[in-house]
């Protein structure tokens, strides 16, 4: 992504600009100084692996190498690129009660003007109404509409190593524990995401592919299996919804959802020239027109059987379709480490690394705060694959 910043790009990478607030046992030159036995242990120098193992044993190094690791981890999270950033905007959210989207919902008694709605009183197509001369201004009303699915939790979890795991193989806990939990919270905002879009959808109920006609007469069926014709039709009711009384516009492309192993052969035919029957012989049509450029291919495990979606990319709507939600303040993952070591008999200290009291284990705990936020089911087009209503 544009806007990530590598480690090199930022001005105080101690505290990444702010982001990170250090401990009161951690310092600038003791994060350096552990850097530099991790480097050292990593590159095969027995010295820098004695030596760290004994500071780590003996010393509050551990708080240090916490921070340290939480520095070189937030811009390698920051840099993932997982599915769930090609469909799904970021928003900050003020606590952990459900999303709000906030908007104007207008209602007045002229409803003459094309595309008023009696009923109701609905502006017609969200413009805003006359004002005859001396009569008083009608009244738009700011309403909060809540997320229709998802929402931010707290997610989390310990994991640690005990003091002899340390001593017997200290460089690969330094590592892999950090490539481990940086897949945890890769695949949890992942999982978030498509959550919230596909159980948010199911229950909304208003994105089913209806099915019908498309330009060259072909006749799709409802819930259709994938197929160039079936996404033809899909983006075709889109074009046709509406939310709070405008028709949706999409100004830019389209994400296609697909289960694990049908992207290659779903690119290959969106792709294809438009082939017709002509009296009763094959002829090729070179059309310079593909309706379906603008549609870019996607698979998740969270895409399965025959299923498949269709949605407006990030960005190419007014209305979001889906976010994910980050509590302010708590925007990216955090790495702790357990201090709970004790004193030893006449008060000395304890270093972190030999263990904690009860049984000479460390303990690490990662915590995420975050979730998928499904705003507008109506703008997901969906199908299960059977073909039937």
């Amino acid at each position: 992504m544009s806007d990530v910043k590598k480690l090199s790009e930022y001005k105080d990478q101690f505290t990444l600009d702010g982001r990170l607030k250090p401990q009161p046992f951690v310092t600038k030159r003791k994060v350096e100084a552990i850097n530099e036995l991790m480097n050292g242990a990593l590159l095969g120098s027995r010295e820098a692996k004695g030596r760290l193992e004994e500071v780590m044993t003996s010393t509050d190094a551990i708080f240090n190498w916490a921070h340290s690791l939480n520095i070189n981890f937030l811009p390698q999270y920051d840099a993932l690129e997982p599915t769930w950033k090609q469909i799904a905007g970021t928003r900050s959210v003020p606590d952990f009660r459900p999303a709000i989207l906030w908007g104007l919902v207008q209602r007045w008694d002229n409803t003459t003007e094309a595309g008023g709605d009696p009923t109701t009183n609905a502006a017609p197509h969200g413009i805003l109404p006359k004002v005859p001369e001396g009569a008083n201004y009608p009244f738009a009303a700011l309403s909060g509409q809540e997320s229709k699915a998802g929402g931010i939790s707290k997610r989390g979890l310990k994991t640690g190593f005990t003091f002899e795991a340390f001593i017997n193989d200290s460089v690969g806990v330094i590592r892999d524990l950090p490539s481990e939990l940086l897949l945890l919270t890769s695949d949890t905002a992942d999982y978030d995401v498509y959550n919230a879009l596909i159980q948010g959808v199911e229950t909304a109920g208003v994105s089913a592919l209806a099915g019908g006609d498309i330009p060259d007469g072909e006749t799709v069926a409802p819930n259709a299996p994938l197929s160039r014709s079936a996404i033809i039709r899909a983006l075709y009711e889109l074009s046709l919804r509406k939310i709070n009384n405008r028709y949706v516009r999409v100004n830019g492309g389209y994400n296609l959802l697909v289960p694990i192993g049908q992207a290659g052969f779903v690119k290959f035919w969106l792709n294809q020239a438009v082939a017709a029957v002509a009296d009763g012989s094959l002829k090729l049509t070179v059309n310079g027109y593909n309706p379906l450029a603008s549609v870019e291919v996607i698979e998740t495990e969270w895409v399965t059987g025959d299923s498949w979606y269709i949605l407006p990319q990030p960005g190419a709507t007014r209305r979001p379709v889906i976010d994910y939600g980050l509590l302010s303040g708590y925007e990216q993952p955090e790495v702790r480490v357990d201090g709970s070591q004790g004193s030893g008999v006449g008060g000395q200290a304890i270093g972190p690394f030999a263990g904690g009291f009860d049984n000479d284990s460390v303990d690490l705990r990662v915590r995420q705060i975050g979730g998928g936020i499904l705003w507008s089911p109506e703008l997901v087009v969906s199908s299960d694959g059977s073909g039937e209503a």
